[in-house]
């Protein structure tokens, strides 16, 4: 039994190697660029480009989906895009990360997120990198597309100009933070919290508790980091923690916090959702089956 495995072992990682969908040296060896190349560049961009401010209504709704995976097909997540694009109480929407599933298939992914309604409307769809995006070293076209990875924006009041709610979003396509990343959050969080903030919503690709080791080094936050992060959003009231990675839905909250996973919005999928958020004094949030 013992003599099998080696060549079994063998098999599989030439099939990997061989799959298109598979890359080996990212899921075992990390990325290139790593996370601390693709902070800096993304702070770099953010000081030339200048804060981000959306004035919304006091009560307003945001579209969340993940995992889209775009390869040959993309039905799900033109579904997604007219729905969000079609809400007039919908400002923007959030993509969780795996935007793509393999090297190559950028194109089509942002030809579908260009998708136009009947009705068109005022919005912007914000966005997070998974593992699958940075994979094939396609971080450059990544970054060549959606500019940034480690970002915040926030809303303001169209009546009063006050702030409303601060979205951060997080680069854990790796799995991890990494130290100037997690440096720069606890500043972020440090300084907004003076602010005076409604909500504060956190989002990135990798999931905080999931214990899942299917995805390699990518597939959880390491528990030093995970303690740090969830100590943070203790500390400065953060109402929620939206993911994907899993493709399972599963909801958590520990401490002040609402921790979700959202279930992958993938064409293949059996049961593909998105997600509704309804900002206003309190969070309501809905799945929506496709």
């Amino acid at each position: 039994m013992k003599k099998n495995i080696l060549p079994a072992l063998c098999l599989l990682l030439f099939s990997a190697c061989n799959n298109p969908n598979y890359d080996m040296p990212g899921m075992f060896n990390g990325t290139s660029p790593e996370v601390a190349t693709r902070f800096a560049e993304s702070m770099a961009y953010n000081a030339a480009a200048g804060e981000t401010h959306l004035t919304v209504p006091a009560d307003y709704r945001i579209y969340v989906c993940t995992d889209s995976h775009i390869d040959s097909t993309h039905r799900n997540l033109e579904q997604f895009v007219l729905a969000y694009k079609s809400d007039p109480l919908c400002p923007l929407a959030l993509h969780l990360g795996d935007l793509v599933n393999a090297q190559g298939n950028f194109p089509h992914a942002c030809r579908t997120l260009q998708t136009e309604p009947v009705c068109a409307h005022r919005d912007t769809l914000f966005i997070t990198p998974g593992n699958h995006d940075i994979y094939f070293n396609q971080w450059t076209d990544y970054r060549n597309i959606f500019h940034t990875s480690s970002y915040w924006f926030d809303t303001q009041d169209n009546t009063t100009g006050n702030p409303l709610d601060l979205f951060i979003c997080l680069d854990s396509a790796e799995g991890t933070l990494g130290t100037a990343q997690m440096k720069w959050l606890r500043s972020l969080l440090e300084e907004k919290a003076k602010t005076g903030y409604r909500h504060i919503i956190v989002f990135s690709h990798t999931h905080m508790f999931k214990q899942d080791a299917s995805q390699g080094h990518t597939s959880n936050y390491a528990i030093e980091e995970t303690a740090e992060i969830t100590a943070l959003f203790s500390k400065y009231h953060v109402d929620m923690y939206l993911c994907g990675h899993d493709h399972h839905r599963e909801i958590t909250r520990f401490g002040n916090t609402a921790y979700i996973i959202v279930d992958t919005c993938r064409d293949p999928e059996e049961k593909p959702y998105y997600m509704q958020v309804d900002m206003g004094s309190e969070i309501h949030y809905r799945f929506i089956a496709m």
